[in-house]
């Protein structure tokens, strides 16, 4: 389906060009006393018995698990800091990791851009990180505090991160040293390792749509060593026609730890596959839900990812972090879709949107044509990171400071090719054979390489001027360096270099004994990936990824965030004693406003050619709003309530394509529209909901519910705002879970409860695209899940 053509505007163009992003390793940034990612990355031991993670068979027992958030997050980080236990994370029993996130992070929803739930466009705050090729990304994720936003592309591949291995996760704002692409924030995943859980567990379950999923995690300490190894396994039939999944991952870490330091190696493995659907045709929809416009659309991800790390305590007030990994991504995709190209009767040749092909006409104009799209990516990432952290007294005020370099590189292959075929009845697309090869009109095979390299120098310092007073101040240079290869003619030889220096400052002051203040200022970059530099020309528009073409290139994109608020908790007992025997427990809360500017924002955008798009500085755009996070824990409730506004406008005025848009052709534009500062970004919801409850009714019974709201967002190609939003939507899940006995647990699931069929993505579509098909509606959505029920068993030892 021609969905990623219209949605991402071209991306499938996306998949070939976005070369090379090697990934950048994370600083471990220790602001106030711990790491902000996991002890089982560099972390001495002092600072691991810090985090009461661990986890034998004894944790198997129903009563709710309680957030420990650090000190750091609530009191010491000069913006906004959300973290989520591995405990809490999987109170959900959610197999994915961005389901999870959906329930609980705050600020963050999902666009179902591909139709599928393992193909997720994660948004928070108005910044994606998104595995659409073609996508403009604004965040960065690290797993291990290795950056695995993929070398091509800057993609984020959510079905290859192990949900059951993550001990920890943490979402965090306003801090360039986490690299590129961290306009909007950065995720990070700590990953759980022999120290910090410990016994065996496998979990099984079944249910609606021939879902059949497992899991099995083993932690052992040994001495002084550790192991951990988690397993994961799903295949389900999927919620739309032709969107059946397989997926297998694997996490495996083993650590030693001596008096001075602690030295771990860890893989990651993934083999899936799967179908997507994308969005269809409104029309279609409502008839049947689980209607798909045109297919095969298939996916198939492998990945081999090896990390090194450590750190020592050289000295009292000196520790080393220490960290060298190796990654290896490769995807096979095939798309299948309608074409531009059309055959009349007795004609010899068929007719592009670029005039006359060598194409012969098959079928003499009786059948409607597609194409089969198929692209293929290997990519390759080397690169390590050395890193110290100083905490001493400096003239009497106590001082933190961490500094470090971080160096990697990256080479890809990329190809791809168009095989004509024939749309049948049932929307399928049926390959002839006949591999398309029109350089006239812009469509033949590509074959590329690439090479990129990723320096990134970075420092920052904390001071306590007083008790209560802390100053953070920080830089972070970044330098990217980007080169492609045509390994078939010259079209798409290039290079480009882009450097910046990002600086952060901010302050926390404690107000009360339990409140806090912060604000601080930041600036971020984003380079622009090989994709966007191959297909910024207007005139010359990309049809899908197989058909760059060489242009000049576009600006980096620059950020600046501001952010201030307040946060605290209530310990109920120490503070309401009257109340403690009905109120025991903690309240923790946080109220923020963000506001986020990108300057030279880059955005795909579809041509005045059917089909085809490129890629533009969109002038500046504007994302800001205020956030709020409440959660409530004792020993039997773990509740949590939040809310995030977000106005996310343009604030220049540009002129972008919009073909498909029927208002170009009311007002007479020629397929583009005139967007002026004010308008909303499309895809970004401005309301956002969210709310949950674990009570553990006896000591051997569990229950649980949460749901999240999202208001509907502007349609993609609608950047003028009068086509009107989606629907706004709510998700109600329910579950519940018994203990039979010390080692076995069974559980019931729930997953939208009201059967609510969501519509979290829209664009526009040509309705004239299938001979055989009259369509009104210009209008095509992704449709959500339906009801889910779900039973299973969890035995641990």
């Amino acid at each position: 389906m021609r969905f990623v053509k219209q949605v991402s505007l071209i991306a499938l163009c996306a998949s070939l060009a976005t070369t090379a992003r090697a990934q950048q390793a994370l600083p471990t940034i220790e602001v106030g006393g711990a790491p902000l990612r996991s002890t089982s990355r560099p972390a001495a031991p002092a600072t691991t018995s810090e985090r009461p993670q661990t986890r034998s068979a004894a944790t198997s027992a129903p009563a709710p698990t309680t957030t420990q958030v650090s000190p750091i997050v609530r009191y010491a980080v000069p913006a906004a800091t959300y973290t989520i236990t591995g405990n809490e994370l999987q109170n959900t029993r959610a197999f994915n990791l961005t389901d999870n996130l959906i329930r609980q992070a705050p600020g963050v929803i999902v666009n179902d851009v591909a139709g599928s739930p393992f193909t997720p466009e994660v948004d928070f705050r108005g910044f994606v990180a998104s595995p659409v090729a073609g996508t403009p990304q604004g965040l960065a994720v690290y797993q291990n505090g290795v950056r695995i936003n993929e070398a091509w592309g800057d993609n984020v591949y959510w079905d290859m991160i192990p949900s059951v291995a993550i001990d920890r996760f943490t979402l965090v704002t306003g801090n360039p040293l986490f690299g590129l692409n961290a306009i909007g924030g950065a995720v990070t995943l700590d990953m759980k390792t022999g120290f910090t859980w410990q016994g065996f567990e496998i979990d099984g379950r079944f249910g609606s749509r021939g879902r059949r999923q497992g899991s099995m995690q083993h932690g052992l300490i040994s001495g002084p060593f550790a192991t951990y190894m988690a397993m994961e396994a799903l295949g389900d039939d999927g919620y739309r026609q032709f969107s059946g999944a397989h997926i297998k991952r694997f996490y495996g870490d083993v650590g030693y730890r001596g008096e001075s330091g602690e030295i771990h190696a860890n893989v990651t493995l993934a083999n899936n596959k799967f179908g997507v659907s994308g969005p269809a045709p409104a029309e279609l929809t409502n008839i049947d839900e689980s209607a798909v416009y045109t297919t095969p659309q298939t996916i198939k991800n492998t990945l081999s990812m090896f990390d090194l790390n450590g750190v020592f305590q050289v000295t009292p007030t000196w520790k080393l972090f220490g960290d060298a990994h190796y990654r290896a991504f490769d995807q096979a995709r095939v798309d299948g879709n309608t074409t531009d190209f059309e055959c009349e009767a007795d004609e010899a040749l068929c007719q592009s949107g670029a005039g006359d092909t060598n194409i012969p006409n098959f079928f003499n104009g009786q059948a409607p044509l597609g194409v089969i799209d198929r692209t293929w990516t290997r990519s390759r990432t080397v690169g390590g990171t050395v890193q110290v952290k100083n905490d001493d007294l400096y003239f009497g005020f106590h001082n933190q400071i961490t500094f470090g370099v971080s160096y990697d590189h990256g080479w890809s292959a990329f190809s791809a090719n168009e095989e004509l075929g024939i749309i049948q009845p049932n929307l399928a697309v049926g390959g002839i054979g006949y591999i398309v090869e029109e350089p006239a009109s812009g469509i033949s095979s590509v074959s590329v390489k690439a090479a990129n390299d990723y320096l990134g120098v970075y420092a920052l310092d904390s001071l306590d001027l007083t008790d209560d007073l802390k100053v953070t101040a920080g830089a972070r240079f970044n330098r990217a360096g980007i080169a492609l290869y045509d390994m078939i003619g010259t079209t798409l030889n290039g290079n480009g270099i882009f450097t910046r220096i990002n600086p952060v400052a901010g302050l926390t002051y404690k107000i009360l004994p339990n409140v806090s203040a912060y604000a601080s200022y930041s600036e971020a970059n984003r380079a622009p990936t090989p994709l966007e530099l191959g297909c910024a020309d207007p005139n010359r528009p990309c049809l899908i990824d197989a058909f760059l073409v060489a242009d000049p290139p576009l600006k980096q994109v620059e950020s600046q965030t501001i952010e201030a608020g307040l946060r605290g908790d209530l310990a109920v007992p120490a503070v309401m004693p009257t109340y403690a025997d009905a109120l025991p427990g903690n309240f923790n809360w946080s109220l923020g406003l963000f506001q986020t500017y990108s300057f030279n924002d880059i955005l795909s955008v579809p041509s005045s050619i059917a089909g085809r798009g490129y890629f533009t500085n969109a002038g500046t755009t504007l994302r800001q709003g205020f956030e709020s996070t409440f959660r409530y824990t004792t020993e039997r409730v773990n509740a949590f309530l939040s809310y995030t506004l977000t106005d996310a406008t343009f604030r220049s005025t540009i002129v972008l394509g919009s073909p498909n848009n029927p208002l170009t052709q009311i007002f007479g534009t020629g397929c583009s529209i005139l967007v002026t500062p004010g308008a909303n970004l499309t895809s970004v919801p401005r309301h956002r909901f969210k709310a949950g409850i674990d009570f553990a009714v006896t000591p051997l019974w569990k229950v649980g519910a949460d749901v999240h709201y999202s208001s509907g967002p502007w349609l993609r190609g609608d950047e003028i705002n009068l086509a009107g939003t989606l629907p706004s939507y709510a998700i109600l899940n329910m579950r519940t879970s018994y203990q039979l006995g010390p080692n076995i647990q069974v559980y019931g699931l729930l997953e939208n409860v009201t059967n609510t069929r969501a519509r979290s993505f829209g664009t526009f579509f040509d309705t004239t695209s299938i001979s055989f098909l009259a369509f009104n509606n210009p209008r095509m959505v992704s449709i959500g899940p339906p009801l889910g029920v779900y039973g299973g068993v969890k035995i641990t030892y």
